[in-house]
């Protein structure tokens, strides 16, 4: 047995342990810095007099830098490492939050958050893939699950300091706290994050022996005489891989699924607070229903982390969907009653991040190490046109005089189309399990 199988079918240890936590923190940067705006995006259009359509585009432009980001930067993890690329993601949003503190107009504002979202776009592509590396194989759903609650709970954050810095300090404050807060986080990334050891042993980068050892010892192993063999799959590796015989019909499910689950939840997200306000309900109420939705993503992919050790993950993210459908529609009828809105705010923030939750969870295993990154970065790109276009759509809709609850009702169909396409991609799962031969897929599900 290999180091890397022996890491993996061992126990935890403090080292692995670090580097998940630290991939989690990161990530709870991340939802802070790209849905603050949610937040804070009612006082920017009252103070700035922008219209729903450009509150809609405001709400879109960080998902549309986080398409760009996945789609054209995330890839070269593959190439110059996932603590590299993770850490230039960092630097960069902070970069990005101290110019949207700073932004005097409108345009300003859009490019300053379109430059956050290529820099989150980056570690939504790497951050689950090293949690999912350095978890080992009893506790990587959980791991990864774990990693997606980091939006929620960056939301939460985001939301309570809202609450709390916008009257005495206003908007800017919030976006001011982010930057800090992310150029901390890239200050210990750039101590304790260490570099995936699927990578130095996949892509075999200079010193890569070196680097392979001090992580090893830091998790009370001992060192190697050499690296360990490459997988001998590793040389037929590459994106077309993913569109040959039947694969093609996967991968475009997971999209189809993923792009489903990123439309619903960065409506739900992006526009909770402003329809609450928009159905009677106060600014403050509407705040404390984003946080109440963040607050239910949180348990939604915590619940999720925990059903996946002992649900097969395909079959539990489709029920998700299906439930998230049902309670969209709940929410949609709750709206005149303050209490029932809120609680049911909860359930739909659960079940909306679980099935995100659910696609993080799948998409790892079916690809090896050398490939991960860009395969989470693609389907990441693809299903940010969703989580762009639905913030957008919304906007414009309420422009055209829709209710909210009326919203809420067309935002479940995405979540049906989420059911339906991982109940066919589970099916697609039963085929390769009955002896259909896959090529890159199968070889990676076993070295995952």
């Amino acid at each position: 047995m290999g180091i890397l199988e022996q890491v993996k079918d061992g126990p935890m240890s403090r080292a692995q342990i670090r580097a998940v936590v630290l991939c989690l923190t990161m990530n709870l940067v991340d939802g802070f810095d790209l849905l603050a705006t949610s937040f804070v995006g009612p006082t920017i259009a009252r103070e700035w007099g922008l219209s729903p359509s450009q509150v809609g585009v405001l709400l879109s432009s960080g998902l549309a830098g986080m398409a760009f980001g996945a789609l054209f930067i995330a890839p070269l993890a593959d190439r110059v490492g996932r603590r590299r690329l993770t850490l230039s993601g960092l630097a960069t949003a902070s970069l990005g939050m101290l110019f949207a503190a700073m932004s005097q107009n409108f345009g300003q504002l859009v490019a300053s958050r379109l430059i956050t979202g290529a820099a989150v776009g980056v570690m939504a592509a790497s951050l689950p893939v090293l949690a999912s590396e350095y978890a080992n194989n009893r506790r990587r759903g959980l791991a990864i699950a774990l990693i997606t609650t980091g939006y929620g709970l960056g939301s939460v954050i985001a939301g309570i300091s809202t609450s709390l810095l916008l009257s005495p300090y206003g908007w800017r404050s919030v976006f001011i706290i982010g930057s800090i807060a992310t150029a901390v986080l890239f200050a210990l990334g750039l101590r304790f994050l260490p570099e995936s050891m699927d990578y130095l042993v996949a892509c075999r980068p200079r010193d890569a022996l070196a680097r392979l050892n001090r992580i090893l010892v830091s998790m009370g192993r001992s060192e190697v005489d050499e690296l360990p063999e490459k997988q001998a799959s590793s040389r037929k590796v590459a994106i077309e891989s993913l569109f040959s015989g039947r694969n093609a019909l996967r991968t475009v499910l997971i999209w189809l699924a993923f792009t489903s689950a990123m439309t619903t939840f960065y409506f739900a997200s992006s526009w909770t607070p402003t329809l609450l306000l928009e159905a009677g309900m106060s600014n403050q109420q509407g705040i404390s229903g984003g946080v109440l939705f963040s607050l239910g993503g949180v348990m939604g992919a915590v619940l999720l982390g925990v059903l996946a050790s002992r649900v097969e993950p395909r079959r539990l993210t489709a029920v998700y969907f299906g439930v998230a459908a049902l309670t969209l529609i709940l929410f949609s009828v709750s709206l005149g009653s303050l209490a029932t809105a809120l609680l049911v705010a909860v359930l739909v923030g659960l079940l909306l991040n679980g099935s995100v939750s659910g696609i993080n969870v799948i998409i790892p295993t079916v690809y090896p190490a050398e490939a991960r990154a860009t395969a989470l970065g693609m389907a990441v790109a693809v299903s940010r046109l969703g989580a762009v276009l639905a913030p957008l759509f919304a906007g414009f809709l309420l422009e055209a005089g829709w209710a909210p609850e009326s919203m809420f009702r067309v935002f479940a169909i995405p979540a049906v189309i989420g059911a339906l396409s991982t109940i066919l991609l589970r099916r697609e799962g039963s085929r390769r399990n009955t002896g259909e031969t896959l090529t890159v897929p199968e070889v990676a599900k076993g070295a995952a």
